[in-house]
């Protein structure tokens, strides 16, 4: 049995708790119970639980200190949170030390008894056979909601009613079929990706749970996009339809918790007569999900607001060619510019739709792509974030900042590269240089010890020490002759001889240029 605290300064939430859940039949037992934060710290210290059930605001010692404390004393405990604390900023810090998951009061069975079966089976116990059969069931539905999404994209026919029975275990028949984008956005969602994912899990249960009531089969799935939804429907009542996503955007934005700012969008594809023409539907669900960085609004139709598919944005090959040149230079002030004024350009146009700001984002996109690949790699996981980010974002600033600052930032990560691929060589020159210097050495002697052209590593010297390769090579013999120089056992000969120079005479008129005084001068100077 996982052993299990409940914390709550309010007794009746704690009693709720004792008889909302059955405990045993989910493999917990309850050790203790607390209603204040030090006697709950007491508890973990004294009976080890796996878990702990706690609000987030307590007497004595608050939920936030209590879960710190609690994890310093036990580092591998579970916590869960219970918040009525409409305050984001105190609620989202208790994410920053591992809490597992959160519960909104009033407490709701279903929702409970999700996340103990979840925390159950992360902690390696046997899960209860009907979680079991509930994961296998909503993985077959992200399977089909994803084929749904690519057949969309694609523009191509779906299954049949009967194919997705047999292949997929639903029951879809003669109605009405429809496809749906449940669209929460949240500010700034890429810095709370760890509170973000938790509040698409929770939209994504709230999404089951209702359409359950509403449809005959369904299939739901969390997808970069949103939560993708597929309704079979029987006897189509648009009322009910939107009475029931209505309620669904409301149950989300109740998180507000943690996200103060959260806002939902539902856009709803049209009916479908046949499950081969939900394609469609979907693509529909989807350009009105797009176009909410145009249009803010918490409802969408396409069957009385539909989208305006041959409305695209095209760059224009001379623009196209200025941020390909400014990447390919890795110049982030160039293409910073270049993209200022695109930005600029795009947004007064009339008619502008999200589809056109996504067009724009992937034109963008490609074209520094195509010119930071002249100068080095970009990771695959580089293209799957920023395509990842483009989806939460949330109006077309989002957009334009997030180009500027991911494509910047890889420049200059591919600039620095750069650099100490060029800077390499020229370490290496000069270790040969130091090793040779006493040596009649060329340029072309040390260009073909590291592996260049002469012309090519002269200006690449020259760019790296700012000097060119005659006069490093002179300093530095010059440098090795004064230290010999102060040595009774030389003459001026040998020091000559030693750095590199055959002709003494040479040797001294190259001396007093460069030390202002002559070799037989310096060496009384520091005899």
């Amino acid at each position: 049995m996982l052993k299990v605290v409940l914390a709550d300064d309010e007794n009746k939430v704690i009693l709720l708790m004792r008889k909302l859940i059955d405990w045993e039949a989910l493999g917990y037992e309850v050790v203790g119970t607390a209603n204040d934060g030090l006697h709950a710290l007491e508890l973990v210290q004294t009976q080890q639980p796996h878990l702990l059930i706690t609000d987030i605001r307590m007497p004595g010692c608050d939920g936030i200190e209590l879960i710190r404390r609690a994890k310093e004393m036990q580092p591998r405990l579970h916590f869960i949170v219970i918040s009525g604390y409409r305050q984001f900023e105190y609620a989202q810090s208790a994410l920053k030390y591992g809490v597992e998951d959160y519960l909104l009061k009033p407490l709701k069975q279903e929702e409970l008894s999700s996340i103990l079966l979840r925390i159950k089976d992360k902690l390696g116990e046997e899960a209860a056979l009907e979680f079991q059969l509930q994961k296998n069931s909503e993985r077959q539905q992200e399977r089909f909601m994803d084929a749904l999404k690519t057949a969309a994209d694609r523009e191509q026919p779906f299954l049949s009613a009967a194919q997705a029975n047999a292949e997929y275990g639903f029951r879809f028949g003669e109605g009405s079929y429809l496809a749906a984008l449940v669209k929460p956005d949240i500010s700034n969602a890429e810095q709370y990706l760890d509170g973000y994912r938790i509040m698409m899990r929770h939209s994504l249960e709230i999404v089951r749970r209702e359409v359950a009531l509403l449809a005959d089969a369904y299939a739901a799935a969390a997808i970069r996009e949103g939560i993708a939804v597929l309704l079979y429907i029987r006897d189509y009542q648009a009322v009910e339809v939107k009475q029931r996503f209505t309620k669904i955007r409301n149950e989300i934005e109740k998180q507000r918790d943690l996200f103060w700012d959260i806002r939902c969008t539902t856009c709803l594809g049209s009916r479908q007569p046949c499950l081969e023409q939900a394609d469609r539907s979907m693509r529909e669900a989807l350009w009105l999900c797009r176009d909410r960085l145009c249009r803010v609004q918490p409802w969408r139709d396409a069957e009385s607001d539909p989208p305006h598919f041959s409305e695209r944005y095209q760059m224009d090959a001379a623009q196209k060619k200025r941020f390909q040149e400014a990447a390919e230079y890795l110049d982030a002030t160039q293409f910073e510019r270049e993209l200022e004024d695109s930005y600029l350009c795009i947004l007064p146009q009339t008619p502008l739709n999200g589809q056109m700001l996504e067009d724009w984002f992937h034109e963008v996109l490609e074209a520094a792509l195509y010119g930071m690949q002249q100068s080095g790699r970009i990771s695959e996981q580089f293209v799957q974030t920023m395509e990842d980010n483009l989806w939460r974002c949330t109006n077309a600033q989002d957009i334009f900042r997030l180009l500027r600052q991911e494509i910047i930032k890889e420049i200059r990560r591919l600039s620095e590269e750069k650099s100490l691929r060029e800077s390499r060589p020229i370490t290496e020159a000069k270790r040969y240089i130091q090793q040779h210097y006493q040596e009649t050495l060329r340029l072309e002697d040390v260009s073909s010890a590291v592996g260049f052209n002469a012309t090519y590593f002269s200006a690449l010297f020259k760019k790296e020490t700012g000097q060119n390769f005659m006069d490093y090579l002179t300093e530095l013999r010059i440098n090795k002759s004064k230290a010999l120089l102060c040595s009774d056992d030389l003459s001026i000969q040998d020091v000559a001889e030693l750095v590199g120079y055959r002709d003494l005479k040479y040797f001294s008129r190259l001396f007093k240029k460069i030390t202002g005084v002559s070799p037989s001068d310096y060496k009384k100077l520091y005899k």
